[in-house]
């Protein structure tokens, strides 16, 4: 064997060890360089409109949950709280003062009807004593009349005086004039009790007027209760003229200073926070033997010379590219296949605090197929 043959023997040896070593190396696991650290981002708006009159914090600083971060100009939301309690009193004065003339009302109507209820009964009492003194007066009459017949024909007889039978007359005049009296008094008594009976109906009328003070009550209430929820709005938008962070974080851009007008609609900070974690856009061709739980090796890009230990914490279901702002729409067109991939979240197991992994950072990490154990 020549030596030229020999060399390039040697030389395709290297490469098929060199391929093998590489295979075996690989066997077992997955990597990807499209990996990034991410955190959690938050973008805080204000949330009433101003100008900004203190920022009390400056980029990429620390914060802490509840820092004032920066102030709007208060005065503003202060007068606006000062007419909301003004409303607030006015419109509870005017619940008390419906409520109270309900209340008089309701005791006065009572006292009334109990008094008409009185009346109807004493014309009543009336009506019933005076016809039973008519009715024994009318007795008393028809024997007055049987006496003064009886002395008639005995004074003719001469067996009892003229006197006797003029005593006799007498008696019966004063009994018919007493019983015209109470015959009058029966009439009288039965026009009180139709004049009780009409008062009593009067009164009762009044109830009409009911509903509509105590729809007055409640249109007082409910006034009460817009108002106080005013009140609330107007003490909350005061509140609101302090921005504070949420959560402990970093500041990663301030996007507005003193002076600047500002509102919910535009972005003041940018705020970093949480634990740092993992997402890794895996093909789809590499994902057949990941489970939830297999363990990852994570080489930062900005530390070359550490290696992170994480572990798979979920799958996203779907691709990327199906979540992307505009989705491809493959129904139009010569259709060609692209290896999608799929976003994983891999948990680190322990961030050593040396170390600053900000969102957007790159890894490369490498997920040990099955080291969880396959799931069923």
């Amino acid at each position: 064997m020549s030596s030229r043959l020999k060399r390039l023997f040697i030389v395709f040896a290297i490469a098929a060890v060199v391929i093998a070593g590489i295979w075996w190396w690989s066997l077992g696991k997955e990597t990807t360089d499209d990996a990034f650290v991410q955190r959690d981002v938050v973008y805080l708006k204000p949330r009433v409109d101003g100008p900004l009159v203190q920022v009390a914090v400056h980029d990429n600083q620390a914060v802490k949950a509840g820092q004032v971060l920066a102030k709007i100009d208060p005065e503003p939301y202060r007068a606006a709280l000062s007419a909301a309690q003004a409303k607030v009193a006015n419109a509870r004065a005017s619940l008390q003062s419906a409520q109270a003339s309900l209340t008089a009302f309701q005791a006065d109507l009572a006292a009334r009807k109990a008094e008409a209820a009185a009346s109807v009964d004493v014309a009543k009492a009336r009506i019933t004593q005076q016809e039973r003194a008519r009715d024994a007066q009318a007795a008393k009459i028809e024997q007055a009349r049987r006496d003064v017949k009886r002395y008639s024909v005995l004074v003719e007889r001469s067996q009892v005086s003229r006197q006797t039978l003029e005593n006799a007359r007498t008696n019966l005049n004063t009994l018919e004039s007493d019983h015209a009296a109470t015959a009058a008094a029966v009439s009288v008594a039965r026009s009180q009790l139709a004049s009780a009976r009409a008062q009593q109906q009067a009164v009762a009328a009044d109830d009409q007027r009911l509903p509509v003070m105590q729809a007055a009550v409640d249109e007082g209430k409910a006034n009460l209760e817009q108002a106080q929820a005013s009140l609330t709005q107007a003490r909350l938008n005061l509140d609101w003229t302090t921005i504070k962070a949420p959560v402990d974080g970093w500041i990663s851009e301030l996007q507005a200073r003193t002076g600047a007008m500002v509102g919910p609609e535009a972005t003041l900070v940018i705020l970093v926070s949480g634990h740092p974690w993992i997402k890794a856009n895996y093909k789809e061709t590499q994902i057949g033997d990941m489970h939830v739980g297999d363990r990852v090796d994570i080489d930062v890009d900005a530390y070359p010379d550490r290696t992170l230990k994480g572990h798979v914490a979920s799958f996203q279901p779907g691709t990327g590219s199906r979540f992307a702002l505009l989705p491809p729409e493959n129904a139009t067109g010569n259709f060609v296949k692209v290896v999608q991939r799929v976003p994983i979240r891999i948990e680190l197991d322990d961030v050593p605090g040396d170390l600053q992994l900000w969102p957007g950072m790159s890894v490369v990490p490498t997920v040990y197929l099955d080291s969880a154990g396959k799931q069923p």
